[in-house]
């Protein structure tokens, strides 16, 4: 059976990015200690918590690019054919932003100073877990990302050459 896949409208898409952008800068100056009362955790350094912040405010960028500035996307996911290579440039450089703090919040969590404490949820409730199976899942996990990042890097760098 044949779904018909629905594309957020361009008003949905500055409401969603505006929301998504209101929360990453919240949790960014929450973790800088900007926020008024707000003690940020002392468990991770604050760059930490303000790439956190950054992943979701450029996440609320991209959705408003891609969808109320380029019109949305098509069936491969890329912009739609005819977008300016600059409003093209734009969508990749949030995305890049995007990943690269995902990134980087896995490697220090999984190569950072300090001890880390891991808990673990299955059919049997919540457990502590090792110290260092949590480091390498989180190791394992920026590995993973930055593969990821590279293989973003030459698809867009290829989409970009393609819809000059």
């Amino acid at each position: 059976m044949a779904s018909e896949q629905t594309q957020l409208s361009a008003t949905g898409a500055v409401a969603l990015g505006l929301v998504l952008i209101a929360g990453g800068l919240f949790l960014v100056l929450f973790a800088l200690g900007v926020v008024p009362g707000a003690e940020p955790s002392l468990e991770a350094p604050p760059w930490v918590g303000a790439c956190a912040g950054l992943a979701f405010a450029l996440c609320g960028g991209a959705v408003i690019i891609g969808f109320a500035v380029a019109g949305g996307a098509a069936p491969d996911g890329d912009l739609l054919p005819g977008t300016p290579i600059w409003i093209r440039l734009i969508q990749y450089l949030l995305g890049l932003g995007i990943v690269g703090s995902l990134a980087a919040i896995a490697t220090w969590v999984a190569f950072g100073p300090g001890p880390r404490r891991f808990t673990m949820t299955g059919p049997f409730g919540r457990s502590e877990s090792n110290e260092t199976v949590g480091r390498a899942v989180f190791g394992t996990g920026a590995v993973f990302m930055y593969v990821f990042l590279i293989v973003f890097v030459v698809v867009s760098i290829r989409r970009l050459k393609r819809s000059r």
